[in-house]
């Protein structure tokens, strides 16, 4: 397959006609939710909402708010922290299944501290509790950071069919943005995980003493969105900082970059590094928009 090479500012050849502006209408579903993160839609037409402080919550198809879940861990709901991403297990409908993550405090010599975790979970019959509440993985080093968390969730599929593991996009928690270029160092990352924490043979660096087995891609910032196409391939955007916010398709083992090359500068400006936005071994991004539009979400239309 080419090099994908990478695009500039969106032109007005990617900006919608008026006509179809006109055919989109904004509708409200559901209101009196706090800071609402992530939607996963059940069954039977209700749907799941996860709200950053802390509560997990079934809204009615009439949009009528249900009480928060029990079972939901204790959150760090600080800064961009919180309860963050919840989606379905492809076996729901029998399983019930569910995975989320959230900023866990951290406990013992991490306490003060916090970081990215991922765990699943049962959804009761009534749909009122979360039960068999499993932590699967945990982004390490924790730090006191309250920025940055990444926190998006993907199933991976294999020739149409779920492979057993999970992708989950992990920030750098900003001001320790030089992690990402670290291989010991889950900051700054897309790992991938068994549906029940294992660690998949075939990961790019499971094999490898100088790097954390659970990594798949590194060199990122803050990626906040990532879906998987029909094709299996994984895409994912991620917040630059001034500037270089980008659309990747993430390959196994390639490094993206993060803070060595970017398209976007210092919050009030100034080069970030060397200020370069290539360099040998680096991915570049499919897209990349400057100003920034801080993409926050990512679906598969």
């Amino acid at each position: 397959m080419a090099q994908a090479q990478p695009v500039g500012p969106s032109t007005p050849a990617t900006t919608p006609s008026s006509a179809a502006a006109r055919a989109l209408q904004a509708v409200t579903v559901a209101q009196g939710l706090e800071h609402p993160w992530a939607v996963a839609f059940l069954p039977d037409g209700r749907y799941l909402v996860t709200e950053r402080p802390g509560r997990m919550r079934v809204v009615q198809s009439d949009g009528r708010l249900n009480p928060p879940l029990a079972g939901v861990p204790p959150v760090v709901a600080r800064g961009q922290g919180g309860l963050l991403d919840v989606v379905l297990d492809s076996g729901f409908a029998q399983n019930r299944q569910l995975y989320f993550c959230y900023s866990q405090p951290g406990t013992g010599a991490d306490a003060g501290k916090n970081g990215t975790a991922l765990a699943r979970a049962t959804l009761n019959a009534e749909a009122t509790a979360l039960q068999q509440v499993q932590v699967i993985f945990e982004q390490q080093p924790k730090y006191d950071s309250a920025l940055h968390f990444g926190c998006r969730i993907v199933e991976r599929m294999v020739n149409g069919k779920p492979d057993g593991s999970l992708f989950l996009t992990l920030g750098e928690r900003s001001q320790y943005k030089e992690e990402a270029q670290n291989l010991r160092s889950h900051l700054g990352k897309i790992v991938r995980v068994g549906k029940d924490g294992s660690i998949p043979a075939d990961n790019p660096f499971a094999a490898r003493a100088d790097a954390l087995p659970a990594i798949w891609s590194w060199g990122h910032r803050s990626p906040q969105g990532a879906v998987l196409a029909p094709d299996g391939q994984l895409w994912m955007h991620e917040h630059g900082p001034q500037g270089g916010d980008e659309v990747n398709r993430v390959q196994p083992g390639k490094n993206y970059g993060w803070p060595v090359i970017t398209y976007g500068e210092n919050y009030g400006g100034g080069k970030i590094g060397a200020g370069i936005t290539r360099q040998n071994g680096m991915e570049q991004p499919l897209h990349y928009w400057v100003p920034s539009i801080a993409p926050s979400g990512l679906a598969w239309v």
